[in-house]
């Protein structure tokens, strides 16, 4: 199993740089932005020169209120970019592991989601995520697409690394301001890449939320947690309405379950807050 060839688009990204450093495999090969998956010639030239036994497809435009404004990068690096890799994989032996998000589900529940439940994304971001989903299950027979939200992990130094950021924020200000409208799961991405060698390992395939375990979890009881591990003194206060305004028409709740990782008995991902102490643990001991 281990000799297998695994190509990680995102290398660079938050947790395709994870996957890259600890994916128990001889063989990992990562590319990040050199690697331009909405150009298809390219594409093809470049899976057929590696010939990959697992794609762990992390690349995206991320930006959800980006997205909102240039639509088209949206589509073309989320929808068509994915859509150029899955064309190279039809009838190949190639597992294909997709990295979505739980924001897909859009706004059907105000308690957590489940694998089962209608999707209804809101945003460009999430609609242009669900193309690509649909897209996988309808050419691929071996796939993984996982749900996941509210990613935190990698160096302090990570562009994108929140927890750090929100360290930083509380360092230098005695007040800071947090939205308690919307709920999620505060995901490390090392509980993730570890749930995902678990998925590779036992033969799965389909849709999985993979998230850390979280009930309401508002965005301002994730930063009060943050501040209070870092032990920082500065106060958190619930922002007023339009302070953190959004273009992006995103969904109040997206908050998930590990529905059928729980079902399956191969839930690896832990509780929100023993993962966050963790890894603050782990930065602490960097700062």
């Amino acid at each position: 199993m281990n000799g297998k060839k695994v190509l990680v688009t995102g290398a660079s990204g938050m947790l395709g740089s994870n996957l890259i450093i600890t994916l128990n495999y001889k063989n990992v090969i990562g590319y990040g932005s050199e690697f331009d998956i909405t150009n298809s010639s390219l594409v093809y030239e470049k899976l057929n020169e590696i010939k990959p036994d697992i794609i762990i497809h992390t690349a995206a435009f991320t930006n959800v209120e980006e997205c909102e404004v240039d639509i088209d990068k949206a589509y073309l690096i989320n929808s068509i970019g994915t859509q150029n890799i899955v064309n190279y994989c039809i009838n190949k032996d190639i597992l294909f592991i997709y990295i979505s998000s739980t924001g897909i589900y859009g706004t059907n529940k105000s308690d957590e989601y489940t694998e089962f439940d209608k999707v209804e994304p809101t945003s460009i971001h999430h609609k242009s995520k669900y193309v690509a989903e649909r897209n996988i299950q309808n050419h691929l027979h071996k796939y993984l697409i996982l749900r996941t939200g509210w990613l935190y992990g990698g160096t302090k130094t990570h562009a994108k690394n929140f927890v750090y950021k929100r360290y930083l924020e509380a360092h230098n200000n005695d007040l800071i301001y947090s939205d308690d409208s919307q709920i999620g799961n505060p995901t490390f991405v090392g509980d993730l890449v570890k749930q995902i060698e678990v998925l590779i390992n036992t033969n799965q395939y389909g849709v999985f939320n993979c998230v850390n375990e979280a009930t309401q979890v508002t965005r301002y009881e994730y930063v009060k947690r943050i501040i209070e591990l870092f032990e920082v003194n500065c106060k958190v206060q619930i922002a007023s309405y339009n302070l953190f305004k959004r273009a992006a028409p995103v969904s109040q709740n997206e908050s998930a379950t590990n529905y059928k990782l729980n079902l399956l008995n191969l839930n690896t991902m832990g509780h929100w807050e023993i993962s966050l102490e963790k890894y603050i643990n782990q930065l602490s001991n960097e700062i």
